[in-house]
């Protein structure tokens, strides 16, 4: 009786300790799957972050504030599918407010019907995204750029680059801001105009700002008395004519209360063999910004097929406008610039430099004749400063408003001390906002022309963003996905094949015949 006890309780024993173990196992699971799904990371290992989020798409998402529901509406066959696939993961692994779903119409039409109706939808193979409140829909041909130079050939189309990421990041921008800053560009002064589709206009730039969500409108500023409520910045994009005084003390006055500006200053040559003034150098002196009457060359850094007035520039200043540039190494091109400097003895305000020339670069201020230039005493020597940005000293300085006497109000301006303290223009910035200004000694690098080459798309965003304080967007701006090919000689291919059918086999027949003997002695 007692050995049968004794048996029972080893049994017993036994059953619980192995009752035990599992139920330790599948706690160590449960726990290490619960760390996972709420501490989990992702890693890239290509050599240029293919498959990581840029910063820029990660403070926008890591931001969200609304719960927003991605509603992906095409099927696996489909040729964007994947790469849709594969870049929703990732922001939906950056962010707990967005929810990600797959509908496909051709398998599911039950399902992919409603949607149909509820979102007015006109096509199929499109990404939904919506925060209950609004809504923004993503067709597929704006996820790609496409190549059709084939077509006459009778082949079909084939995508250059996948620009899923920008257009997503975009929607997720909309949804999650209130309101889109709103930007007015300055017009009846020869400036280029957004709605131009010319090499000279900025039409490309107003789709690629539109995409960050800004609200760009053409602004003519004469005869105007302030400057319209709601406006975030002014943009001067290289003016050949002069100001009048009453537009230079329409923006004095919008400056003064807290507003912000960037300008492009090309060098138009007057019939004197000068730079034309703009009216507007007095202004900016105020805060510190120099305007230089010259052309600013660069022989050190040339490119092919083009002049040395075109500047390869890839040196920047300590500023969170060119951060992204300066760390990714991409540099910028400006073509026929003037310098833009600072004026050290103009207190409460500071500036930075944003892009300069090498040091062998130089202002050439002998403008009467273009065709031999060289650095002489009265140039200004090199580094020399392409663009500036200039904000207050400290947030919590209060610098005083620059004076300029001839900038007075005049006539036609408001009356009865409507802006002498600024209390009434300050409804037209940002509440709360203090003055940034960013200055240019060029417009071109922003036309349609250049905007695609290198990082000049990327300056000028970062610069918006930066002037009206989302510092959120001011990022690395997403990468181009990179063909990565692997190109083996016919002796390469041979080796390869010899070492996979027939050296790692063999090594491991050997290996197993050495331990088989080791283990009979």
């Amino acid at each position: 009786m007692s050995v049968m006890d004794e048996r029972s309780k080893k049994r017993l024993l036994e059953t619980s300790s192995l009752g035990a173990g599992a139920l330790l196992a599948l706690a160590l699971v449960l726990i290490v799957n619960y760390f996972g799904w709420k501490y989990h990371a992702r890693f890239d290992w290509t050599s240029n972050n293919l498959y990581s989020l840029s910063e820029k798409s990660l403070n926008v998402v890591g931001g969200l504030e609304t719960d927003i529901e991605a509603i992906v509406l095409m099927g696996p066959g489909e040729p964007l599918y994947d790469a849709v696939r594969e870049l929703l993961e990732r922001y939906d692994a950056a962010s707990q407010r967005l929810t990600v779903s797959y509908v496909d119409p051709h398998k599911s039409p039950l399902v992919a019907q409603p949607l149909v109706d509820q979102y007015n939808l006109t096509q199929l193979d499109v990404v939904i995204f919506d925060s209950g409140e609004d809504r923004r829909i993503v067709e597929s041909l704006d996820l790609a750029d496409y190549d059709y130079s084939g077509a006459q050939f009778g082949q079909g189309p084939v995508m250059e680059g996948f620009k899923g990421e920008q257009v997503f990041t975009g929607a997720l921008l909309e949804l999650s801001e209130n309101r889109k800053p709103k930007i007015l560009f300055t017009s009846g002064h020869g400036e280029r105009g957004i709605d131009d589709p010319s090499a000279g206009g900025f039409s490309q730039a107003q789709d690629l700002l539109g995409r960050d969500n800004f609200e760009l409108e053409s602004w003519p500023t004469l005869g105007q008395v302030s400057v319209p409520a709601g406006t975030d910045l002014i943009v001067i994009a290289g003016p050949t004519a002069r100001f009048a005084e009453s537009e230079v003390a329409t923006l004095s006055a919008f400056l003064a209360s807290g507003g912000r500006l960037l300008a492009f200053f090309d060098p138009t040559v007057a019939p004197s063999g000068e730079l034309a003034a703009t009216g507007l150098e007095e202004l900016l002196s105020g805060y510190g910004i120099q305007v230089g009457r010259d052309i600013v060359v660069d022989p050190a850094s040339p490119l092919p097929f083009y002049g040395p007035e075109t500047i390869y520039a890839n040196a920047y200043g300590g500023h969170s406008i060119t951060r992204s540039l300066q760390q990714t190494q991409v540099p910028v091109i400006l073509s026929l610039a003037r310098s833009v400097g600072s004026i050290d003895e103009v207190e409460g305000w500071e500036s930075t430099d944003l892009v300069l020339t090498s040091s062998e670069g130089w202002g050439e201020t002998n403008l009467s004749d273009l065709t031999r230039v060289a650095l002489e005493d009265d140039d200004l020597a090199g580094p020399v400063s392409l663009g500036i940005a200039v904000a207050a000293a400290s947030e919590s300085d209060d610098p005083a408003v620059p004076e300029v006497e001839e900038l007075e109000p005049l006539e036609s301006l408001p009356e009865e001390g409507e802006v002498e303290s600024g209390e009434e223009m300050s409804e037209d910035s940002p509440d709360g906002a203090a003055t940034r200004i960013v200055v240019f000694g060029d417009s071109d690098f922003a036309s349609n022309a250049q905007l695609a080459n290198v990082g000049n798309a990327e300056l000028l965003a970062n610069s918006m963003n930066w002037l009206v304080e989302r510092e959120a967007l001011v990022g690395i701006a997403p990468k181009r996905p990179e063909q990565v090919r692997l190109s083996l000689s016919s002796s390469q291919l041979m080796r390869v094949l010899w070492l996979v059918l027939a050296v790692l086999p063999g090594l491991a027949i050997l290996s197993g015949v050495w331990v088989h003997f080791r283990r009979r002695r």
